[in-house]
């Protein structure tokens, strides 16, 4: 029986403590920094389960999404295909190695921004600091 024990333990402890660091939440916020003009940017961002369909953002605005990531499997996939004018890209806004790059963990989980501006996209964990991602020259 003591065999048994200790696995039902860390299964009740794991699953019935909702806010352990195990089941942090993740916030993606897409933003818009590119002019209005020639158009506004236009955002579909999904995964294998999930399609926001597609979102109008105009200067300054953002769109967000707040998921619990795959810890066990690790295969938490998001993309997001981004259309400006006659350019356009698609690509990952979140997986694990970029929760890695762009996750600052805190009491309610973490954040990553991913800023579209005319030269390419940036990336932030705390909207301080950005680094290039990805540019505009098609699909990567």
């Amino acid at each position: 029986m003591s065999r048994f024990f200790l696995p039902l333990l860390i299964m009740v402890f794991c699953f019935g403590h909702a806010s352990s660091s195990i089941f942090y939440k993740v916030t993606v916020h897409i933003i818009s920094a590119v002019p209005d003009q020639p158009t506004p940017l236009t955002v579909r961002c999904q995964s294998k389960d999930d399609d926001f369909g597609n979102h109008t953002l105009y200067y300054r605005q953002e769109f967000l999404w707040r998921f619990v990531p795959d810890f066990f499997l690790g295969r938490t996939v998001f993309f997001c295909h981004f259309y400006w004018g006659s350019k356009q890209n698609i690509f990952d806004v979140y997986n694990d190695r970029i929760g890695l790059v762009c996750g600052q963990f805190s009491d309610s989980g973490h954040n990553c921004y991913v800023e579209a501006r005319s030269d390419a996209f940036y990336i932030s964990r705390d909207k301080k600091i950005w680094d290039e991602f990805h540019d505009w020259k098609g699909f990567m």
